[in-house]
């Protein structure tokens, strides 16, 4: 919360500044050939990326004043509202009181590069994306001839494994020399902290891209808080998780989720000796994993890092919710005894009145909704499973509040016991057992003691 109040506060200055001092910077930009955007909208970074002022195009062109006294670093401007890849990242480093660019947004994806008028560090930085690529793509194409020539003892293969090596020596040379030019101005840092690893094209892919995670925090300074406002952290860390969403890998959900506690330990270690820029990471993966809705690994971080997150909330609302959900982990745990629930049955051949009236040899207490996608592709295979295994009790708690939708979804899961009090997270059983996102699975042993909590069919058949 104290970081979206800063932002707040910098749109406030940064839409008024210009009509109360002279001391200032001023970003101007002309899209040429531009029909379709309407206005610009700049973000900063920080646990994401927050908003913080809009601007309208006027005949192809925009300009925005902000204090010379704005925070460093890197800030988003983004002229489409509608795609998530048009805009241009701007280094704003508070030396420079002039920075104007010009961008065709005719242009393909590849091609669509701004050109830097005035201001000499986004023009070093851009420059040096433009040439890099360049390489990066020859030495791609070669290396995509290397892994597909059919001889490998042909004399043009040698030809071309020489040039590769060639390009891959350019390119280091290139990057270093970068570097050092530009070692004390943000264009230098952008760069040296995204350094490339090249893998042996002939190996699998799978191989090649464990082979990049291995090496992917080479060079990587991480414990640098001036770049925590740049699009460089949030990316990195969003890329190192996402190895394990990769369906060319073939992970399966329990060696994904394996994954992405090693990757929780690995990042938290890397970014563990500078204290912002620990509880930057710690924030930023709380709040990944929270808005992915996966209960199981925000589990994870918050009781493996409890410590690190009290730290980090200082926002009254934050602090409850987060001491609500370390409750529920500790009320939810295996061998703990599950609440009781007062069944407000809709099944006509059920009798009992609670959970604790059944007599089952496990019992099943699944969380749902009708308006839930998810649930509605779980609850067709959970009523099959119900029907091939008697001596699981299954109950249904629908979070629904529209009886009509409640009514007509249940006719399709006739093998489950269903309930619904239609007061969604509000009611009871709901808030009884600290449920955060539907689908939730709960087991329960014959004396109702809590023996595996799960977010999924898969992994509830395999307990």
């Amino acid at each position: 919360m104290k970081i979206k109040l800063v932002a707040i506060a910098l749109f406030i200055t940064v839409t008024t500044f210009a009509q109360t001092t002279q001391d200032s910077i001023v970003i101007s930009g002309h899209l040429k050939n531009n029909t379709r955007f309407a206005k610009v909208v700049v973000q900063k970074f920080g646990v994401g990326s927050f908003a913080i002022a809009a601007v309208p195009i006027t005949n192809e062109k925009f300009s925005i004043t902000a204090p010379a006294t704005i925070e460093a670093g890197v800030y988003r401007f983004q002229y489409s509202q509608s795609s998530l890849t048009d805009y241009i990242d701007i280094i704003v480093d508070g030396k420079e009181k002039n920075i104007a660019f010009e961008l065709d947004v005719l242009q393909v994806a590849e091609n669509k590069t701004p050109v830097f008028t005035a201001s000499e560090v986004n023009k070093k930085w851009y420059n040096y994306q433009k040439e890099s690529n360049q390489q990066l793509q020859k030495i791609e194409l070669l290396n995509g001839v290397l892994a597909q020539y059919p001889n490998p003892k042909d004399k043009i293969v040698a030809q071309i494994e020489k040039a590769v090596a060639q390009e891959k020596k350019s390119f280091k040379v290139f990057f270093q020399n970068f570097c050092t030019e530009n070692q004390n101005n943000w264009a230098g840092a952008m760069v040296q902290n995204k350094s490339y690893y090249f893998t042996n094209p002939k190996e699998d892919f799978r191989l090649q891209d464990f082979e990049r995670r291995e090496h992917y925090w080479d060079n990587v300074n991480t414990n640098d808080a001036k770049l925590i406002n740049s699009p460089l952290y949030t990316d990195k860390i969003l890329n190192y998780m996402q190895y394990y969403m990769n369906p060319e890998m073939q992970f399966s959900e329990d060696e994904m989720n394996a994954g992405f506690k090693k990757s929780v330990d690995t990042i938290m270690q890397k970014f563990g000796t500078n204290e912002e820029t620990k509880k930057f990471a710690i924030q930023y993966l709380q709040l990944g994993f929270k808005e992915v809705g996966n209960e199981g690994i925000l589990q994870y971080i918050e009781e493996t890092y409890a410590a690190v997150l009290a730290e980090c909330n200082d926002d009254n609302l934050d602090k409850a919710a987060f001491e609500k959900r370390m409750e529920g982990y500790a009320a939810m745990k295996v061998g703990n005894q599950a609440p009781n629930i007062e069944l407000k049955v809709n099944s006509p051949s059920a009798s009992a009145v609670s959970l604790y009236d059944i007599v089952s040899e496990q019992t099943l207490v699944v969380f749902w909704a009708s308006w839930c996608p998810h649930c509605m592709q779980e609850m067709p295979k959970l009523n099959e499973w119900a029907k091939e295994h008697p001596n699981t009790k299954v109950i249904a708690i629908s979070l629904d509040d529209d009886e009509t939708a409640y009514t007509e979804a249940i006719k399709n899961f006739a093998n489950l016991t269903h309930t619904c009090d239609y007061k969604k997270w509000q009611g009871k059983a709901a808030t009884d057992y600290y449920i955060a996102g539907t689908p939730t699975f709960i087991l329960l042993d014959n004396n109702k003691k809590i023996v595996g909590k799960f977010s999924s069919f898969e992994q509830l058949k395999k307990e």
